[in-house]
């Protein structure tokens, strides 16, 4: 017989396989099963680790590189400075605005012809005809003055005019047009709060000059780029946008009445690589 087990130390396994063969078997597995957990509980984790490793370095390897980040510093002030002379030259000239054509029925004096070569009901057809048209010199087709084309109660214009039908555009009028909010400084804010510069991924430093019209009812209107042209196209883009974008102005008024008003903004775009 074996050596007798302490009740107090001895483990349940050595009770079951008392007087058994311990070296292989059962009893074997049961007491290497705690060391084998532990092993295969490390390994796997090993493995796991040594996975996602893998799979971040490929995804890295292959993917495209991520654009780098560029800060973005925009000047910007509004200025009520006139072009320079020479600048001035170098612009296209405005479009000759055509004028529109009003229907015109031509006015002869009445000739005086014996009663018997007076035709009454052709008489009256032209009469009517002379009332509800405007009389001149010639036929002509065109669009139909109403009455409140007409202004019975003025007879003056506008000064600082042309003289003619085309629609006048000021440069500086008694009453300058303003932003709705405030003055200079409303404008900077907004453009700087609505400028997109995300595509503007390379470096550089210019200032477009942009310039555009505020017509009589307080509406952005040709919005062009005058000078700075072509450094960088989409910088000409997103200053014409912007511009675009505004809001209605209180338009400028001339002897109290409100007239278009040319305006030129200078935007200074800084951005460091």
């Amino acid at each position: 017989m074996g050596q007798e087990l302490d009740i107090y130390t001895a483990t349940l396994d050595e009770f079951v396989f008392e007087n058994r063969n311990k070296n292989y078997g059962g009893y074997f597995l049961r007491v290497w099963y705690d060391r084998n957990i532990a092993k295969a509980t490390l390994i796997s984790c090993v493995l796991f680790i040594w996975t996602m490793l893998g799979v971040y370095a490929y995804y890295n390897m292959t993917s495209k590189p991520k654009a780098a980040f560029v800060p973005v510093i925009i000047e910007m002030k509004v200025s009520e400075e006139p072009l320079k002379e020479d600048e001035l030259k170098k612009l296209p000239p405005p479009p000759q605005l055509e004028k529109p054509k009003i229907e015109m029925i031509k006015f002869v004096p009445p000739e005086i012809k014996p009663d018997k070569e007076v035709q009454v009901e052709e008489q009256l057809q032209e009469q009517d005809k002379i009332v509800e048209s405007n009389p001149g010199d010639k036929d002509q087709d065109g669009e139909k003055l109403q009455a409140s084309d007409y202004d019975a109660g003025s007879t003056a214009g506008v000064a600082g005019g042309t003289g003619t039908d085309e629609v006048q555009i000021y440069s500086y009028v008694g009453e300058m047009p303003k932003f709705k909010g405030g003055g200079d400084e409303e404008v900077t804010k907004y453009i700087h709060n609505h400028l997109m510069t995300d595509r503007i991924v390379k470096k550089v430093d210019a200032t477009i000059w942009v310039e555009f019209v505020i017509s009589p009812t307080g509406e952005v209107k040709d919005v062009k780029v005058i000078k700075g042209k072509g450094v960088n196209s989409s910088l000409d883009e997103e200053a014409v946008r912007v511009i675009k974008s505004m809001p209605k102005w209180e338009p400028g008024k001339n002897n109290g009445t409100p007239v278009s008003v040319k305006k030129h903004i200078p935007i200074k775009f800084k951005v460091n690589e």
